[in-house]
């Protein structure tokens, strides 16, 4: 596999808020420090985001961006790099992460109602299906199947189909026998493959698995860390008719990608959880599919999410100074 690093080429506006600064992968010797211009941040005071809580690139050329503060749906086009609404409250419900699927279709999750929903560009839903557990996250695959992340139940996925019909139940839940602190540990990220199967990684502990499209579990590794991984310190208590969870623990994988070569782009901070939430971090890191490290590089800004698609790497920071930064890939 060649060498390649990072090289700053000429930063294109969006709409005169979104500046998106494009760096292309070049042949190299080394993977070296962005160099990424302060213009090339959203500007928070004029954006129309409150909160983007997750950037993922579609088949088509769109970005997506779902603000689950404003609960609307963003795209981007990125011939011309038009910000559009989709949609917002009028049609979508508590909305709290989206998918896009080789068609080009949205599927998006409502964990407080438990519902997936197949949505059209106009925002019409399609298909709909009621999870079967507590949902916590979302992913399609190569076939248009979605996979959903649980936070109870016997199984940590559940694979539906195209028109909502639940395919099968699989993967092993580590028990801390608690059901709180198991959601809490298990909240992690999901990216999809090229071949039907996806790579998830646990908040705790600290590992990614790489699962077929029929729930067989295909490897498990550790990323590299120059940070020493504690054990988590979560604790349950009833006040009143409420139940307060108390979590302290690191998250050593921020937010993951797959590119259509099936390298792994890692963000990973190693913080604690309410530091690596809020500031995001600076250390990208890729792997080849079976964990082995590819390369690593001290980003010039903080980020807390990563897409690849479009043949472009997308790195986002969800929090102010909001801000978009794309790298071409070959």
């Amino acid at each position: 596999m060649a060498d390649w690093f990072f090289e700053l080429v000429p930063q294109h506006l969006l709409t005169g808020l979104l500046a998106i600064a494009f760096v292309c992968f070049a042949p190299g010797n080394a993977l070296s420090q962005t160099t990424l211009r302060a213009h090339s941040q959203l500007l928070g005071a004029e954006a129309p985001f409150s909160f983007p809580e997750t950037v993922l690139a579609g088949p088509n050329g769109d970005v997506y961006l779902l603000d689950t503060d404003l609960l609307t749906l963003f795209s981007i086009e990125t011939r011309t790099n038009k910000l559009n609404r989709i949609c917002g409250p009028e049609k979508l419900s508590s909305p709290s992460d989206v998918a896009v699927d080789p068609k080009g279709n949205l599927w998006v999750l409502s964990a407080l109602r438990s519902k997936v929903s197949k949505l059209n560009r106009q925002c019409d839903v399609q298909a709909e299906f009621t999870s079967k557990s507590l949902p916590l996250k979302i992913a399609t695959n190569s076939f248009g199947e979605v996979i959903v992340l649980n936070g109870s139940g016997d199984n940590l996925f559940d694979l539906y189909a195209a028109d909502g019909k639940f395919l099968r139940g699989f993967g092993k839940r580590l028990d801390y026998k608690d059901e709180a602190t198991n959601s809490e540990l298990s909240d992690g990220h999901l990216a999809a493959d090229r071949a039907g199967g996806f790579f998830f990684s646990f908040n705790y502990p600290p590992l990614i698995r790489h699962y077929g499209r029929q729930g067989n579990l295909i490897r498990e590794f550790k990323p590299e860390s120059d940070v020493e991984i504690g054990p988590p310190n979560v604790s349950v208590r009833n006040v009143g008719k409420s139940t307060v969870v108390s979590s302290r623990y690191q998250i050593l994988v921020l937010h993951m990608t797959v590119d259509s070569q099936g390298r792994l782009y890692l963000l990973l901070s190693g913080q604690n959880k309410m530091p690596a939430l809020t500031e995001g971090s600076r250390k990208l890191a890729v792997l080849d599919r079976d964990g082995r490290v590819l390369k690593k590089a001290e980003l010039e800004n903080n980020f807390h999410r990563v897409a690849a698609g479009n043949r472009r790497l997308y790195l986002l920071r969800n929090r102010k100074p909001i801000r978009l930064d794309t790298y071409a890939m070959p």
